[in-house]
This record gives structure tokens, C-alpha cells and sequence, in this order.
């Protein structure tokens, strides 16, 4: 039987949680798998956490909740649901997502047939909320200091899947919706509390990459994502959070060869973190924004350069 903690970081998310909640209860087959749900609430002021207790005891669902004094953010919520739990396997869900019913099944099966000892995440198909459009089908990285999801944006169909209908490795995966072998997660570090929200899945993935640990993509494991239901009520939130966190993962996880050999292409990628910053923050908090934002990089920069394990060159 696969032992399975799902944590679910929350903040305010009484909007979508019970789908949530309810697409995993409909996905999991408790014969095969023993399951328990962990919320990690930011100090939500709704009534989420509520909700996820009332679902659990309904369904009679082993669950936790994590209830924190403040928000800490994406990254800190999850470290401590993994921190909080045994279980080999930790799977990471947003709160504005629900999965197909037979995710489960497909997550399960994998873990119990592949037994590769470098495995270190497995993935699936996101689509948008209306299963319109292509989410991602896992990440892929550039040394020019960016990282996109694959096929973000494009069309889908029930044909769309044939070209990736057999699970095969990917560099890296979106933590929307991943699981982590929990062992391994905390090997490397687990999530970078330092990030807040944000890259910090591609920060993970760079480390379980350069450390030659595999990620999984399993094409026929759809999830369907509401995506930004709690950065779209905080303003430029996430741009802010674009712009520091991708010099912190340069910092961190770039040898110096690495950086010499794209140095250009990074600084053009910082300027667009920069525009896009400006274009979404109001007239009058650009100065403040930016300031605050560009102080925290620098002020955090030596603490990110001591974390660089590749600090020499190849």
C-alpha cells in the first residue's frame, strides 16, 4: 500500500478549496492507498480551514490542519505539511485545483511499479480550469535565466495527448500539482523559504536536475488549475516575487562558468522581470516597489551565494 501526504498550502481559499478537496476524495482509492490531507493555513480570516476540517470528518479522511500565526508563504507551508508527516510520498496541490478522477490511480501505479532510486517527482497534465488549454506539462529550463511551461497556452483536445501518451522523464515540474519523494525532497533542501512564493519549483527542480535526480511526466494524469486565485487579489505580487526570486536562483544554483557563458542573455531576462514589474505596479508605488523589492535582492545576496553548491567551475 502507497503512503501518501497530501499537502495543500492555504490562504483565503474558501472560494475553490471544497472542489479541491472533493476531486481528491473522488480520485483516491483507499483500498490502495493509505492517504492523509495536511492544510497549511497562512492565517486565513475566512472560513477555508473550516471547511477542510468539516469535508475530512464527513468522508472520514485522515487529515491534519497546520493553522500558522501569519502568512509565510508558498514555500514555508509546504516545508512544514513535510515536515509534519511520515509518508514516503508528498504530493503538493494548490488550493485552486482539482484533479481528474483517476490521478490517483495513475500516481499510485507509477510509484508501486518504478522502483528507481534517483525518482524524485512525478507530474502530470495541467490544463486551465475549463480544461480548454494547455497549463503545463512540466517545465523546461534555459541557462539565459528563464524556465517555461511546456505547451503553456495551447489548445487542447482529447487528441491533444496522443504525441506524449507515455509517461517519459521531463527536467522539471510545476508544483501546482507534484509529488515529491519526501526522502529525497528533504535531501536537497526542500522548498527555499527564502523565495516566499513562486520559482521556487524551478529552484527545487535546478537542485533535484544538477544533482541528477529524475523528474516523471505522466501525460494521462490531468489536473485542472484555476491558477493566480490568491496572487490576482494582491496587486503586482507576483511580479515583485518574478523579479527577486530569479536572482536567487542564479545565485544559488549557477556555477561560474554558467553565468559567464550567458551573461548577457540573463541581464536581458532581469530587464524584462523589470518592465513587467513597472507595467503592473501603479504610477504612484513605482518608486516604492522597486526599492523594496531590489534591496531585498541585494541584501540577500551573499546569503544566496553561501547556499551555491556548484560554486566552481565544471
Amino acid at each position: 500500500m502507497i503512503n501518501l501526504s497530501v499537502i495543500i498550502p492555504n490562504l483565503n481559499g474558501e472560494e475553490y478549496l471544497l472542489n479541491c478537496l472533493t476531486s481528491l476524495q473522488k480520485s483516491t482509492d483507499f483500498s490502495k492507498t493509505k492517504i492523509e490531507i495536511i492544510l497549511v493555513d497562512n492565517a486565513s480570516t475566512d472560513t477555508s480551514p473550516e471547511i477542510f476540517t468539516t469535508f475530512c470528518q464527513k468522508h472520514k479522511i485522515k487529515h491534519q490542519l497546520i493553522s500558522l500565526t501569519k502568512n509565510y508563504g508558498f514555500a514555508a507551508a509546504v516545508n512544514r505539511g513535510v515536515a509534519s508527516t511520515k509518508s514516503d510520498w508528498v504530493l503538493v496541490c494548490n488550493n485552486d485545483l482539482k484533479m481528474d478522477k483517476n490521478w490517483l490511480k495513475y500516481l499510485t501505479d507509477t510509484i508501486t511499479q518504478n522502483k528507481d532510486p534517483k525518482l524524485a517527482a512525478i507530474t502530470g497534465t495541467v490544463l486551465n480550469y475549463s480544461g480548454t488549454h494547455f497549463e503545463s506539462q512540466g517545465l523546461k529550463f534555459y541557462y539565459s535565466g528563464k524556465c517555461d511551461n511546456i505547451n503553456n497556452g495551447k489548445k487542447f483536445s482529447s487528441t491533444s495527448l496522443k504525441n506524449y501518451s507515455s509517461n517519459h522523464l521531463i527536467w522539471g515540474a510545476n508544483a501546482a500539482l507534484t509529488a515529491y519523494n519526501r526522502q529525497i525532497f528533504n535531501q536537497v533542501g526542500a522548498f527555499d523559504e527564502d523565495f516566499f512564493a513562486y520559482e521556487e519549483d524551478v529552484d527545487l527542480a535546478l537542485r533535484l536536475h544538477n544533482l541528477d535526480y529524475k523528474t516523471l511526466y505522466i501525460p494521462l494524469a490531468i489536473s485542472y488549475h484555476l491558477g493566480g486565485a490568491t496572487s490576482r487579489k494582491m496587486g503586482n505580487f507576483r511580479h515583485r516575487m518574478d523579479a527577486k526570486n530569479w536572482f536567487y536562483i542564479i545565485w544559488k544554483n549557477y556555477s561560474k562558468q554558467e553565468i559567464r557563458d550567458n551573461l548577457f542573455s540573463i541581464i536581458e531576462q532581469r530587464l524584462r522581470n523589470l518592465s513587467g514589474l513597472i507595467k503592473n505596479t501603479p504610477l504612484k508605488d513605482i518608486p516604492r516597489d522597486l526599492y523594496h523589492t531590489y534591496s531585498e535582492v541585494f541584501k540577500n545576496r551573499k546569503k544566496m551565494l553561501a547556499k551555491n553548491y556548484r560554486p566552481t567551475d565544471k
